[in-house]
């Protein structure tokens, strides 16, 4: 028979999903009676009597209760499960035809309901660049920051801060927040001077997460800077490489426009971290809480989602859009998704080629999420699948709001990449109307201040000079958090 693992037949007969066999035919019994079309009772239900005796009959046979079970854990449906996924395609029925298609789908990666309210401890270490640059305001807010941080930390959680210029100072070696009054005096005594060399800093803070380093805790590196570095690039990579390796994140704060986005975006990418865009100073403070808060009620890391393509079916392009847009490059069929927050949600929009298509119902592709579950020692893993009717004439079905929202924000985010590529390339007169084509959009969106961005920029270079820093650096975090949600 076949089982329909959608259905929660526990919810079907009122039981619990550890009832023994006895309270199964109790239920059953009980149900039975009362719904039976014979039975003569005012709620008296041949459909609701079916439902219950197909219940019945899945549930009652330990073979057939094992398999619903185990589909039920596959799709994440299962009582103990931390993690839900869902999968919207741009159409469920194509034509049969010889032509290549593309097909449109969009999967959805939450926080189960039970995993919402779990807040794991933290073992975290600020990384704090004190070069000349970070004299003044910047220094001042990001010290203002780290103390309203200190306040708000748990009793259990481990706290370390690392000050650097041209060279790392441990201020307050990785200990359980206690003595807060310690943790004040190392900041409030952070000053500025000398030059940049990130390099020092990471070693130094890296080293004082590795003092607590545990499963069952969220290790976590946090890193501020204003300035570039420069020679020790491809060391401070492979530091954050073997990082990942050990399950250390790291996310990476720029403050003003003088850092190298590519350098921090490659950097947190070993980490399974974030960079994150401060262009005024005073705003640290919201970026850095938010961070925090975000690490504590992480759910899951180390996501996988692999790929299982049926016969004349490929991989065009595959983007995260949420938390927030990104390309990717799947290896192997698999796709690296990072970390899930407990308030976020990770989606991923696959354009998918059809290249033949036989009459009937085929399987187009099977996804796979495995998942490393932090303070419980075990992986979880789902699997979805997506079949499509193919027909001569297939009903017109309306493309889900989703799937047409992500695309249109989507489509704004590369835009502004293409722009960047192409002045970076010596054409001028195309990213120019790029950029103006990227103003209507985000006009279109009610995205005001991110579309005088894009026009201040197209008539900078309409003009014969270069995007500005603070204009590049705008637009790409701008438009990389234009997500939208399932």
């Amino acid at each position: 028979m076949k089982i329909d693992a959608n259905k929660d037949l526990y919810a079907t007969l009122g039981i619990s999903p550890a009832a023994t066999q006895e309270e199964i035919k109790r239920a059953y019994r009980s149900l039975a009676r009362r719904f039976h079309p014979d039975s003569g009772t005012e709620t008296a239900s041949a459909e609701r009597f079916q439902e219950v005796k197909g219940a019945y009959d899945v549930l009652s046979s330990p073979e057939r209760r094992r398999a619903y079970d185990l589909r039920r854990q596959e799709m994440g449906l299962a009582p103990q499960a931390m993690l839900a996924m869902r999968v919207v395609a741009s159409r469920l029925a194509l034509p049969a035809i010889p032509d290549e298609q593309m097909l449109y789908v969009v999967v959805d990666i939450q926080a189960a309901s039970r995993a919402s309210s779990r807040r794991l401890p933290l073992n975290l270490c600020l990384v704090i660049d004190r070069s000349t640059s970070m004299d003044g305001e910047r220094l001042h807010y990001v010290r203002a920051a780290a103390h309203q941080i200190i306040d708000e930390l748990d009793e259990g959680d481990v706290l370390g801060i690392v000050a650097f210029s041209d060279r790392a100072e441990v201020l307050m070696t990785s200990q359980r927040v206690g003595d807060r009054m310690r943790a004040h005096s190392s900041v409030s005594a952070i000053w500025a001077g000398g030059g940049t060399e990130i390099l020092q800093g990471l070693q130094a803070g890296l080293g004082q997460v590795r003092r607590f380093r545990g499963e069952s805790l969220v290790n976590h590196l946090i890193l501020l800077t204003d300035g570039r570095t420069y020679g020790d690039e491809e060391k401070c990579i492979a530091e954050a490489r073997r990082a990942g390796l050990e399950r250390i994140s790291i996310s990476a704060v720029g403050i003003g426009e003088d850092w190298n986005d590519m350098f921090l975006d490659q950097l947190v990418r070993q980490a399974e971290g974030v960079s994150l865009y401060v262009a005024h100073p005073q705003h640290i403070l919201d970026v850095l809480r938010n961070e925090v808060h975000g690490l504590g009620t992480l759910v899951a890391r180390s996501m996988n989602l692999t790929l299982r393509f049926g016969e004349h079916v490929w991989l065009e392009n595959a983007f995260r859009t949420a938390p927030y847009f990104e390309q990717l490059q799947p290896q192997g069929g698999i796709v690296h998704l990072n970390s899930l927050r407990g308030e976020e949600s990770v989606s991923v929009l696959f354009e998918i080629v059809v290249a033949q298509a036989s009459l009937g119902r085929q399987r187009l592709l099977q996804l796979e999420l495995t998942a490393e579950i932090p303070g419980l020692e075990r992986r979880e893993r789902i699997v979805s699948d997506l079949d499509v009717e193919f027909a001569v004439d297939p009903p017109q079905e309306p493309v889900p709001a989703v799937i047409i929202n992500t695309l249109g924000r989507l489509s704004v985010f590369r835009m502004h990449e293409n722009a960047w590529a192409a002045l970076e390339n010596g054409r001028r007169e195309e990213a120019q109307k790029r950029l103006e084509t990227v103003a209507t959009r985000l006009i279109d969106m009610g995205e005001s201040e991110l579309a005088r961005a894009a026009l201040l920029e197209a008539g900078r270079v309409a003009q014969g000079g270069l995007m500005s820093e603070k204009g590049h650096k705008t637009l790409k975090y701008g438009t990389r958090g234009l997500t939208v949600g399932l």
